[in-house]
């Protein structure tokens, strides 16, 4: 339909509870890609993240908040005429992970036609009967072993969204002159980004338990040499708008990734873990030592100073979860 339809866009928007961020790709004087993003604070409310109702409640101040943060629409120039403005910007869309329901699959065989893949993904939910799939968009995400054809067969992550859920998001974006290109949820960005800063492959020999908090939830994933074992999003409350050193958030905080772990186990109990990374805003200090100490296990910690220190985002950006989160989409 347009004519980047063949490129990734170079700009992201993150929506979240508490914040709304932008990034976009920008190269320095060597031609070296860095990103600069900027987030502005949300009043409480306007944004309930639900995988069954609509999930924003005030469109005008999104609408403001937004196009303050994306700038000026640019304009084709030809000759020193201005020939065309306005032009709609395509962008990644990044959805709080509570705006959906996901769940894992383990199949034996996956079609390698996309139609087909999808069309047996969508099967085998209906089949489990763990939510209504009526008006419904599915996706999936293929995650495998350490080693192909280990014979374990092949996990895959689907996500379903209810198309009015999706709607909302997208035609706020629309409503701006940006046209998200891509979707993707907050947890499984910020996932590639500690990969991509952690090895592409060196993470597939490690197993770990992941542990993202944005939008007042925390999202638990466990991992076997590469292959996803285990996904679970669990909402928080308000008192988890930012990390600190509050020991009833940080007990609440240990205590779900422990049940996270222990559900873990029940259904695979091969799995051993002893490794954590910990995704999220504020000083992580005090969250590292209580897992670490409770759950012993070996934590590593990923927010906005790891970012800083691989030099991936340029000077003035602000920080945050939310920003954390616009760059990770531009991964």
């Amino acid at each position: 339909m347009y004519a980047w339809a063949g490129s990734r866009p170079q700009r992201c928007v993150k929506i979240g509870v508490d914040a709304v961020a932008w990034a976009e790709t920008q190269r320095n004087w060597r031609g070296r890609r860095r990103h600069r993003c900027a987030m502005s604070p949300l009043p409480d409310g306007v944004v309930r993240p639900s995988p069954a109702e609509l999930n924003l409640s005030d469109l005008g101040t999104l609408e403001g908040r937004l196009r303050a943060l994306a700038g000026p629409a640019p304009a084709w120039r030809l000759g020193g005429r201005e020939l065309l403005k306005d032009i709609p910007r395509p962008i990644v869309l990044l959805l709080p992970d509570a705006a959906v329901r996901a769940v894992v699959l383990h199949l034996e065989q996956l079609p390698r036609r996309r139609e087909e893949r999808e069309a047996l993904i969508r099967w085998r939910l209906g089949q489990e009967q763990l939510f209504p799939l009526a008006g419904a968009r599915v996706v999936s995400q293929v995650y495998g072993g350490a080693q192909a054809g280990d014979g374990q067969g092949h996990t895959v992550l689907a996500v379903a969204v209810q198309e009015s859920v999706l709607q909302q998001y997208e035609t706020l974006c629309e409503a701006v002159g940006l046209i998200p290109q891509e979707v993707g949820l907050t947890s499984l960005q910020l996932f590639e980004l500690w990969r991509r800063a952690s090895g592409l492959r060196q993470w597939q020999r490690r197993d770990l338990l992941w542990a993202s908090l944005a939008d007042r939830s925390l999202t638990t994933m466990v991992f076997q040499q590469g292959r996803l074992l285990f996904y679970r999003c669990k909402l928080l409350g308000s008192e988890a708008a930012e990390i600190t050193a509050d020991s009833r958030l940080l007990t609440k905080i240990v205590e779900e990734c422990g049940a996270s772990l222990d559900a873990c186990q029940q259904r695979h109990p091969h799995a051993l873990v002893k490794e954590a990374v910990v995704c999220a805003g504020g000083d992580l200090s005090a969250l590292q030592a209580q897992i670490e100490a409770e759950l012993e296990l070996s934590v590593e910690p990923l927010g906005w100073r790891a970012v800083e220190t691989l030099g991936w985002v340029t000077r003035g950006s602000q920080p945050g979860m939310a920003s954390l989160s616009a760059v990770a989409g531009l991964c």
